[in-house]
């Protein structure tokens, strides 16, 4: 896509905003939607198309707005947040191939610690939206919270992708098959910017080793990230916490399976009433296959998990994101995210928009914004081999110089099938 071209400042710029009208709720995050395309392309695409599941969008653009904004509103009428979460979002071609596909990528713009918050630990990262939750304020010199980008290969009707599998972008659910549900897969991909992601090193680079933890600039001190920090080892004694290993512990632990669980004793208790696989020694499994995954190890629960899980790393068609977000809202008070509407741990059997008795009771403006300020992207994310950024310049609060390099990808692929 060519960012520059003769593409209006105001459509660079176009900024979605969506009120909730949620019956019997006070609170909700607001998800603000920078969209990053060109005049017609990605999400202002004007091929005209049929409704579908709920989605009146009388154009392709706006179908795929409609479709993310619902799956925002969906995570936003969870938690709580002073301030709008703005997501950066984008359609640019990734990989595709006859069996697999990477669907989508996503991550937090950058990470903050030390920035001041009582319910917020010391030397240890956060992501900038939840930062700026829990600080009341933004604190980032960035001018978006989450980057997203999504594959348009998917709507070619290409016998080599998928086999010709297409989106659906209607808002009832997964739909039918073969098709891959656009809302669920932006639920997956908006739940990592909100943080369900770890910053642990996956493969050696020039300046750092697989296992070790980002260095905060202005210390040059190596910080764990707070995803990280409820990532443990059974294998070794005591069953120590990632932030407690040395560099070369958390580098074998990386593909160490079924060993690396999640830490919260609440967590993992509540996970036993609603999943009847996917546990060892009582704690959910991370992905951490013995070939490790450059876009899937670490941030995403085992495969193992029965009923398949949102934040699994393959989409399955069975991941239904419309009555809850199951174990995501778990992860999410852990990390210290403030759940809102009633919303519990796990999050099994409400409305899709929680606190909402009509899902469909919904407001939603577009408006041309001359003066937002479009999603900025480095050249390492220009390829789309990461959906991360490098933290802008050092500001009052500890940023980190990183690139994701794909953390954050849901792929869909073969896989087991359950009976």
């Amino acid at each position: 896509m060519n960012r520059q071209g003769a593409v209006p400042r105001a459509l660079r710029g176009l900024t979605l905003f969506a009120g909730l009208l949620l019956s019997g709720s006070a609170w909700t995050a607001t998800m603000v939607l920078v969209i990053d395309d060109n005049a017609d392309g990605g999400f202002n695409d004007s091929t005209p198309v049929a409704p579908v599941g709920g989605n009146e969008g009388e154009t392709l653009g706006e179908q795929r707005r409609i479709a993310l904004q619902y799956a925002a509103d969906i995570l936003g009428s969870r938690i709580d947040s002073p301030l709008p979460i703005r997501i950066a979002a984008r359609f640019v071609a990734l990989d595709c191939s006859t069996n697999s596909a990477t669907l989508a990528q996503a991550s937090p713009a950058t990470f903050t610690a030390n920035f001041g918050a009582d319910r917020a630990s010391s030397d240890v990262f956060y992501p900038v939206a939840l930062a700026n939750a829990l600080r009341g304020r933004r604190l980032a010199n960035v001018p978006n919270d989450i980057n997203a980008s999504f594959n348009p290969r998917l709507d070619a009707g290409d016998a080599e992708c998928l086999r010709g599998q297409r989106w659906y972008y209607g808002l009832n659910g997964v739909g039918p098959r073969p098709g891959t549900s656009f809302v669920s897969t932006a639920v997956h991909e908006l739940t990592h910017g909100l943080g369900f992601v770890s910053l642990v090193r996956l493969q050696d680079t020039n300046d750092s080793r697989a296992g070790q933890f980002p260095i905060a600039q202005s210390s040059g001190l190596r910080f764990p990230d707070v995803f990280s920090t409820f990532i443990q080892d059974l294998s070794l004694p005591g069953n120590p916490r990632w932030p407690a290993l040395t560099d070369e512990q958390r580098r074998r632990s990386l593909t160490n399976a079924p060993n690396v669980v999640w830490a919260d004793s609440l967590t993992n208790s509540r996970a036993m009433s609603v999943l009847d696989n996917g546990f060892n020694q009582g704690r959910l499994q991370m992905y951490t296959p013995g070939l490790l995954a450059s876009g899937s190890s670490v941030s995403h629960w085992d495969v193992s998990l029965n009923p398949d899980q949102i934040m699994e790393p393959f989409a399955t068609g069975d991941d239904r994101v419309t009555a809850g977000i199951g174990l995501s809202s778990c992860v999410f008070e852990n990390l210290g995210w403030q759940l809102i509407n009633g919303v519990r741990c796990p999050d099994v059997g409400g409305p899709a928009i929680a606190g909402s008795q009509d899902d469909t009771d919904r407001d939603e403006d577009t408006v041309n914004d001359a003066g937002a300020t479009p999603a900025t992207r480095d050249s390492d994310d220009e390829g789309g081999g990461g959906g991360g950024c490098t933290i802008a310049a050092r500001a009052a609060f500890d940023p980190i110089w990183l690139v994701l390099l794909g953390i954050a990808a849901l792929s869909v692929g073969a896989r087991r099938r359950r009976g």
